[in-house]
């Protein structure tokens, strides 16, 4: 039910993270295709097909490959923090309602490439250093409007959350919810990172966090 990739081993890749990032957009276009032509081909599939949806954890550093394993069962794979936390980033998108998150590694690599929103900064499960996330919206110049303005919407609201202006966060979250609610409107009722964020700014307006807060949201849940 998963499907793991690395790039930049065992040969050298200089445009790794780039690679990363276009089979990630590739991907959830195709199955967004596929929804399309499982709905028309109706009765044929259940709902629960017409819906389907992946998620996808992108990090970029340092992993070891090798042959690993046994004489009796060997594969060449990865393993290190590294990955660990890409698969952190896929399992936690879903408290986001998002599909695909990268981490501040990956995003410094391909920021120049690629249109992206920031989604947060957290503490992963298993992690003590915190990593502020992305998600990867689509190339530069390529990029939808309505996504554009999702995130330029989304970025304002969250510049007011970190300088802690909650009711200017509200107001701009939820322009930004409208946003969201456009992009993928089957999914109106579920998670969405401005339903997320328009959450906690009503819980911190009644429950002020304290003076030296760092902005930094520790997740419970892998």
């Amino acid at each position: 039910d998963a499907i793991i990739a690395f790039f930049g081993a065992p040969m050298p890749l200089p445009d790794h993270a780039s690679r990363a990032i276009k089979v990630s957009l590739r991907m959830q276009n195709a199955l967004g295709d596929l929804r399309k032509k499982w709905t028309r081909e109706g009765d044929k599939w259940p709902e629960i097909v017409h819906n389907m949806r992946m998620r996808i954890g992108i990090n970029s550093g340092e992993i070891v490959t090798g042959n690993m394993g046994s004489k009796m069962r060997m594969n060449y794979t990865m393993m290190g923090d590294s990955v660990n936390l890409a698969a952190r980033l896929e399992a936690s998108a879903k408290q986001y309602g998002i599909f695909t998150q990268i981490s501040h590694f990956t995003y410094n690599l391909i920021k120049d490439e690629f249109e992206c929103r920031e989604l947060d900064t957290i503490r992963v499960v298993g992690k003590t250093e915190p990593v502020t996330t992305y998600e990867p919206l689509g190339l530069k110049n390529k990029t939808d409007k309505l996504l554009l303005d999702l995130k330029n919407k989304f970025n304002e609201a969250l510049k007011n959350y970190k300088e802690k202006n909650w009711d200017q966060a509200i107001l701009l979250f939820n322009e930004s919810l409208k946003l969201e609610n456009e992009r993928f409107p089957e999914l109106e009722k579920k998670p969405n990172p401005s339903k997320i964020y328009l959450e906690r700014c009503l819980d911190f307006k009644n429950n002020p966090p304290p003076e030296n807060w760092d902005g930094v949201y520790s997740l419970t849940e892998k």
